[in-house]
């Protein structure tokens, strides 16, 4: 039987609490590792090899402590991970709130546009659009369309989008795009003010639903949801979705196990309910279902690799944004991570 151990490394908490200037806490990306381990063999003696090499103390292995030790080189931590690793998802956080802008406002699913592969670029292309020119402005006013939803707010958002749209400054590919995000705007207001003149909560339509935490507080999650649900989505397709009797243990999450959960079963019956969009090295089409339990990390070592795994990921991808200088066997672990990785499911998820 197989156990995938999944933890994350980033700014885990939800859409609205993103921090000064949308930098999500000085966290601007997101990872999400899942680790398949086979049970009945030994991990442990490749654990106790990696700490004689790195002259690690026993306890609890995780990733922010092991890249501040002087010693540790990423190249050979992950030598006895390469074998192992088999789902990740990683994201910018602000490019989340721009594909959430996308989805909801722009492109909302009330138009009736149909799931396709040409649909799913469009959306890419737009949500890559705004996080390169949208403003504070358009993301504060988006936010605020969430916190306190109604008419009044919907049609700000419209508003901004609209204006940003519009913008002259824009040169290269990005007027064209810039036009077509224009006729967006003008597509769905028109709908919404359809649906509004028909009456009830229009604008629902056109703003992502809230989950509720374990203390009835509304959060807007950030992807630990969504990457959860691809990191599922992306094992129901490697394992021809035969997924009865295989384990899920994901790291604790007092706050959110139930929207995790909640998540889980909605992902299983989105093939009854919809026709499924087009979503590149995962399944949504599940036949089977695997076991979820939550753990903590000091008491399960596979939880403690996957912490490796997406702190790595995580950090490679957020210092090369920032310009910041990458060592060679950081860079030369993550090649491996997508030539000797799990095939198309590691070059999907890491490129």
């Amino acid at each position: 039987m197989t156990t995938v151990y999944i933890d994350e490394s980033g700014h885990s908490g939800d859409m609205i609490n993103s921090g000064n200037a949308y930098d999500f806490k000085g966290q601007p990306y997101f990872a999400l590792a899942g680790i398949g381990l086979e049970d009945g063999h030994d991990w442990g003696d490749r654990i106790n090899e990696l700490r004689s090499r790195h002259r690690i103390s026993a306890g609890e292995l995780k990733s922010k402590s092991l890249t501040a030790k002087p010693d540790f080189r990423p190249k050979s931590s992950m030598d006895c991970l390469i074998s192992v690793l088999r789902f990740s998802s990683r994201w910018s956080t602000s490019v989340f709130i721009c594909t959430s802008i996308t989805s909801f406002q722009l492109l909302p699913a009330c138009l009736g546009y149909t799931e396709s592969v040409k649909l799913h670029s469009i959306k890419n292309t737009v949500a890559d659009f705004l996080y390169f020119h949208a403003s504070e402005r358009v993301l504060d006013t988006f936010v605020a369309s969430c916190l306190a939803p109604g008419d009044a707010t919907l049609r700000a958002s419209f508003a901004v989008l609209r204006d940003m749209a519009t913008d002259l400054g824009y040169t290269g590919s990005a007027v064209q795009i810039a036009e077509g995000t224009a006729h967006m705007v003008q597509e769905a207001e028109a709908e919404y003010g359809e649906q509004r003149d028909n009456g009830g909560e229009a604008w629902m339509r056109f703003l992502p639903l809230p989950d509720l935490n374990k203390h009835a507080k509304q959060v807007w999650m950030l992807p630990n949801l969504t990457s959860f649900t691809s990191i599922y989505a992306r094992m129901n397709r490697y394992y021809s979705r035969r997924l009865a009797g295989i384990r899920l243990v994901h790291d604790q999450q007092l706050e959110v196990e139930n929207i995790l959960r909640q998540g889980k079963m909605t992902a299983e019956n989105l093939s009854r309910s919809m026709d499924l969009p087009y979503i590149p090295q995962s399944d949504y089409r599940f036949e089977e279902e695997a076991s979820i339990e939550f753990a903590q990390s000091h008491e399960a070592i596979g939880v403690q690799l996957a912490d490796i795994v997406a702190g790595t990921v995580m950090r490679y991808f957020r210092d090369t944004d920032a310009g910041t200088p990458v060592s060679s066997e950081l860079r030369e672990a993550m090649m491996r991570l997508i030539d000797e990785g799990d095939g198309e499911e590691a070059m999907a998820s890491i490129k």
